[in-house]
């Protein structure tokens, strides 16, 4: 699978476990969480699945270094 393809289906799937988690209710969540939610053992490629994520405009990032996640409107 194309590397780039797979981060693009983690951030996808980052965000629905977002919704899933949080509902229609826009608050904030821990990277860590989202990790332990989804079952993926490296931080690293839920990193780049979240910078991925921010820069398509899907959620916000909090924190520096980051460590929270906001959804966007109209995020997949």
């Amino acid at each position: 699978m194309n590397r780039m393809f797979a981060i693009e289906a983690l951030a996808r799937d980052l965000c629905q476990a977002l919704r899933s988690l949080r509902g229609d209710h826009r608050s904030w969540i821990a990277i860590d969480e989202m990790q332990h939610c989804l079952g993926v053992d490296k931080a690293t490629i839920v990193n780049a699945a979240v910078a991925y994520a921010a820069a398509k405009g899907w959620m916000a990032v909090g924190g520096t270094p980051a460590h929270s996640v906001l959804l966007a409107q109209g995020a997949p």
